[in-house]
C-alpha cells in the first residue's frame, strides 16, 4: 500500500468509487468484531449508496481512503495524522502530572524472575478455569483471587517487571495470555490512578475472567482466520452477555469484576456491544477495560494479522479515543504504559538506535533503553543499557529520543534483546 496516496475523511464525505483501506475502527481486530459493516472487512471499493448508508449506520465516523486506486476527496494525508498523534502523545509525556512519581522498592532485574513466576501461575489457573467454564463447571474464585494477589504484589515491588512479561505471547496460547495480560494491565491502570489495593484485586479478577463466555462459543468460530457469517458475527458477540451471566452465577465475586466482565466491549461514543452503552451509562470500570483490552488485542500476534508494535497501538488508540474511548481514562492509561511502551524501538538524535526495557518514574519521555544499532553508520552493536534520565539536562546533547522506528526496518525482535527470566514457560 503506498502510504503517500492514503487520506483521512469524514464517513459523511464518503461516495461510489472510493477505495476504503481503514475504517478507523477497532472493530478490525476479528477478535472484537465491534459494528463491523457486514459488506466490509479489509480494503476495498465502495460502489454504491447502500454500502455507504450501511457504513454510516455502524456508527463510524472516519475512513482512510487510497486516492491512487479510487475517487479523489478532500481530507488529511496520512503523515500529517500520524505526524499530529505524535505529537499529541509528546504533549502527554511533557505533562508531568502523568509521571509515576517514586522509585519502585524492587529492582527491575531483582523482580523478574519473581514477576514471571506469579504470571506464568496465573496463565495456568486461568487455563483451569476456561477449561471448567467450557465443561459447564461452576467458576472457583479462591484460585484466581490468589493469582491476581499474586500479580499484583509483584507490581508493586516493580510493575515494569511484569509488564515487560506481555512481550512474550504464544500466538496458540492468545485465549490464556490475553486474559492475564488483561489483568495485569487493568491492574497497573488502576495503580496509575491510585486507586486502594482492595479494588485493583477485584478489577484485576475481572481482567482474568472477562473473557470466560468465549468458552461457550462455539470453537469453529472462535478460532476462525476469515471472514465470519452474520450468524457467527452474532454468536460472538453473545461471549460478553456469555460472561456477565456466568460471573453473576460466581460466589463471591464483585460488582466491580462483572462491569469488568459485561462492557469490555461498550464503547464511549455508543457504538459498542452489547448493550450499545453512552459515555458515563458506562462504569468507569468497564471504559478502563475496553481500552485495555483493545491494546493487548491489537499488539498481539493472532492467526489473521501481525500485532501492532506498542507505540504504534498507542497511536492508533489516541485517534479512535476521540470516539471510541473516554479520552481522559486513555490518558491515564498512556501513564501506566509510557509513551515508549516497553518493546518499542527508538532512534535518538546521535542516531543510535534502541529498545525500551523499563520506564523511568520521574519521566514518559526518559525510559531505560538497550541500544543496538548504530543507524548513521548502518550496522548493529553490542547491545548496551542507558538510563535517558541521565542525559536528561541540556549538559549532554544527542540522547533525546526523536522518533520511533519500525521493526522490521531494522528486523529486530524486541523480545528477544528484553531481560530475560528463569522462568516462564
Amino acid at each position: 500500500m503506498a502510504r503517500e496516496t492514503i487520506k483521512k475523511i469524514k464517513a459523511t464525505d464518503l461516495k461510489p468509487g472510493m477505495y476504503i483501506t481503514d475504517f478507523n475502527q477497532d472493530w478490525q481486530d476479528p477478535g472484537s468484531h465491534d459494528n463491523n459493516p457486514r459488506a466490509f472487512q479489509g480494503p476495498q471499493r465502495v460502489t454504491t449508496e447502500a454500502e455507504i448508508q450501511a457504513i454510516l449506520s455502524s456508527g463510524i465516523k472516519e475512513i482512510y481512503i487510497d486516492v491512487a486506486k479510487g475517487e479523489e476527496a478532500e481530507g488529511t494525508p496520512l503523515k500529517d495524522v500520524e505526524q499530529a498523534l505524535a505529537e499529541q502523545l509528546q504533549e502527554l509525556g511533557d505533562d508531568e502530572e502523568l509521571a509515576l512519581k517514586g522509585a519502585s522498592p524492587i529492582p527491575f532485574e531483582e523482580e523478574l524472575s519473581g514477576a514471571a513466576e506469579v504470571k506464568s501461575h496465573a496463565r495456568r489457573i486461568v487455563g483451569d478455569v476456561l477449561a471448567d467454564a467450557r465443561l459447564g463447571k461452576q467458576v472457583t474464585l479462591e484460585p484466581v483471587q490468589d493469582a491476581v494477589l499474586g500479580m499484583a504484589e509483584s507490581m508493586f515491588r516493580n510493575p515494569d517487571a511484569i509488564l515487560s512479561l506481555s512481550l512474550i505471547k504464544k500466538r496458540d496460547e492468545y485465549t490464556f495470555m490475553h486474559s492475564v495480560n488483561v489483568g495485569v494491565f487493568l491492574m497497573s491502570f488502576c495503580r496509575a490512578m491510585e486507586m486502594p489495593e482492595e479494588t485493583i484485586i477485584k478489577v484485576g479478577v475481572g481482567g482474568m475472567l472477562h473473557d470466560i463466555g468465549k468458552m461457550k462459543t462455539p470453537e469453529n468460530v472462535l478460532n476462525k482466520a476469515g471472514k465470519l457469517t452474520d450468524e457467527e458475527f452474532l454468536l460472538m458477540k453473545q461471549h460478553v452477555t456469555f460472561s456477565r451471566e456466568i460471573l453473576e452465577q460466581t460466589h463471591g465475586i464483585s460488582e466491580i469484576s462483572i462491569f469488568v466482565a459485561g462492557q469490555h466491549h461498550e464503547r464511549f461514543d455508543g457504538t459498542g456491544y452489547p448493550n450499545g452503552l453512552k459515555g458515563d451509562a458506562i462504569d468507569e470500570f468497564g471504559q478502563m477495560a475496553a481500552i485495555v483490552d483493545v491494546y493487548d488485542a491489537i499488539t498481539s500476534d493472532r492467526v489473521y494479522h501481525k500485532g501492532n508494535p506498542p507505540h504504534v497501538a498507542l497511536k492508533r488508540m489516541l485517534d479512535w479515543s476521540k470516539n471510541h474511548f473516554n479520552p481522559q481514562l486513555y490518558q491515564r492509561f498512556v501513564q501506566c504504559v509510557g509513551i515508549y511502551p516497553i518493546g518499542t524501538l527508538v532512534r535518538l538524535e546521535n542516531d543510535l538506535v534502541g529498545i525500551v526495557i523499563r520506564s523511568n518514574a520521574e519521566s514518559l519521555l526518559h525510559p531505560v533503553i538497550k541500544v543496538i544499532i548504530d543507524a548513521k553508520a548502518g550496522k548493529k552493536l553490542k547491545p548496551k543499557e542507558i538510563n535517558l534520565m541521565d542525559y536528561s539536562g541540556n549538559a549532554t546533547k544527542g540522547f533525546r529520543i526523536v522518533r520511533t522506528e519500525p521493526n522490521d526496518k531494522w528486523k529486530v525482535d524486541p523480545a528477544q534483546f528484553m531481560p530475560k527470566p528463569e522462568v516462564f514457560q
